[in-house]
């Protein structure tokens, strides 16, 4: 699989970076130290680009088991996520301003949200039970 992230998205990533952050494209699927149990129930597709320290505490991490080399650095995602992504898919700048990933097949996910999360987040854990 290939994540290509267009010019514009690499600006606002940038703007957010710093030396030897780690960055994550998270399928919110209730799995990881990211989970939000509010979201893990939604029918629609939510994706959020991640960014965190290098020290950020390695729990619950090891579900992000596909790296990604892509023009702002090394992504991580779970592989269970691909099956909702084209082979080639790009992070765009959709037309209202909201993050877009696009594949050959279209929109795959829209409002992508991209996030810096300096510490672990309160009450999060490394699975959520089911809906």
């Amino acid at each position: 699989m290939k994540l290509s992230i267009e010019p514009s998205v690499r600006t606002l990533i940038e703007k957010k970076l710093m030396p030897e952050d780690r960055m994550y494209l998270d399928f919110e699927d209730g799995d990881g130290p990211f989970a939000n149990t509010g979201l893990s129930c939604r029918l629609d597709l939510s994706f959020r680009f991640i960014i965190t320290p290098e020290n950020y505490p390695a729990a619950g991490l090891e579900v992000y088991d596909e790296t990604l080399a892509t023009e702002v650095g090394a992504v991580k995602l779970k592989k269970s996520s691909e099956v909702y992504l084209d082979q080639e898919t790009r992070l765009v700048l959709g037309s209202t301003g909201a993050l877009q990933l696009r594949g050959a097949s279209g929109i795959l996910a829209d409002n992508i949200p991209i996030l810096r999360i300096q510490q672990q987040l309160a009450g999060s854990h490394d699975s959520v039970g089911g809906c």
